[in-house]
């Protein structure tokens, strides 16, 4: 039997720090990380995306931009350090998260709201030229173990709404076995899409990722179906990405996707080769960047560029 899974009471009541979930974007604040020492580049991750962004809009033409579950607030105060000129706006459902933002973007003039952005006006959206949804679309609704999509006269909300999905833009249903769908993901990706916003960036670990064969022994997953992550206090899935472009081309946006390798590049040397095909572990370290390596190709990101 199919069921909704929702983390929205944990970040409203139960959510106190990040400390439990070690981001991408987190492993690379520190100036000191040993993450930072295996990139191209070592620098933090708002600086990197800023970079990758401003290859393809560019940056200074953007005025208004919009993070939606912005975390600990580092990668809009890295934008805003690179482009004094953004408006900044903040929207979070976690009051915890909310007031770490407020604290480390004390010196910019940023707006903040909270609400769940499920439930945030569409219209409110058109003011914005980019909106960013950085490491997070995991924590969207999942209706998880589904049948069948077609819920014939089911009063199940959730399963009615995901068969609108489908039918809407032409979404493929799994050949055998019950399945899960990021139906919070692709309620926002619509909800962004149909707002007219100029540029969206997105990005989540992926069930649909791929590692370069130099990574073959890096435990990247690729099932197809979004799978349950467990973690402290709640639960995330990886993201079918494939959906999530699906339903933007059909609001006229061209896509950009691949790993965040494309932008935060490891540099293959022969010390980064050796933790990442050895078998073992020589310290602490080695595991962290083990597993930072994996994130990046574990990790996928989506561009949406209106037409």
């Amino acid at each position: 039997m199919s069921f909704y899974h929702s983390t929205r009471d944990y970040h409203l009541r139960d959510l106190k720090t990040l400390g439990w979930e070690l981001t991408v974007c987190n492993s690379l604040q520190p100036q000191d990380s040993p993450c930072r020492a295996v990139l191209k580049r070592g620098n933090s991750y708002g600086n990197l995306l800023y970079d990758f962004l401003d290859r393809l809009l560019p940056m200074e033409s953007v005025g208004k931009v919009l993070e939606i579950g912005g975390g600990y607030g580092y990668l809009m105060r890295d934008f805003l350090n690179r482009n004094s000129r953004l408006q900044a706006c903040m929207l979070d459902i976690s009051p915890a998260l909310l007031n770490r933002q407020r604290e480390n973007l004390k010196p910019f003039p940023v707006r903040y709201r909270q609400e769940d952005f499920l439930e945030t006006d569409t219209a409110s959206l058109g003011e914005f030229d980019l909106a960013i949804l950085n490491e997070n679309l995991g924590d969207f609704p999942v209706l998880a173990n589904i049948e069948n999509k077609s819920p014939g006269c089911s009063p199940d909300a959730p399963a009615r709404e995901v068969k609108r999905i489908f039918d809407a833009y032409g979404l493929e249903e799994p050949s055998s076995g019950p399945f899960n769908f990021n139906l919070g993901a692709a309620q926002a990706v619509e909800k962004l899409c149909s707002s007219g916003i100029r540029c969206l960036f997105l990005s989540e670990h992926s069930c649909e990722a791929a590692a370069p064969g130099i990574c073959a022994r890096l435990r990247v997953r690729s099932t197809g179906m979004p799978e349950r992550i467990s973690l402290y206090g709640h639960a995330e899935y990886t993201v079918n990405f494939s959906h999530l472009q699906k339903i933007a081309a059909r609001f006229g946006y061209a896509s950009m996707r691949g790993p965040l390798a494309d932008f935060i590049e490891p540099d293959f040397t022969p010390g980064l080769i050796f933790i990442i095909t050895s078998g073992a572990t020589v310290r602490d370290e080695h595991e962290i960047i083990r597993q930072f390596v994996e994130d990046l190709y574990q990790y996928e990101y989506l561009v949406l560029q209106a037409g």
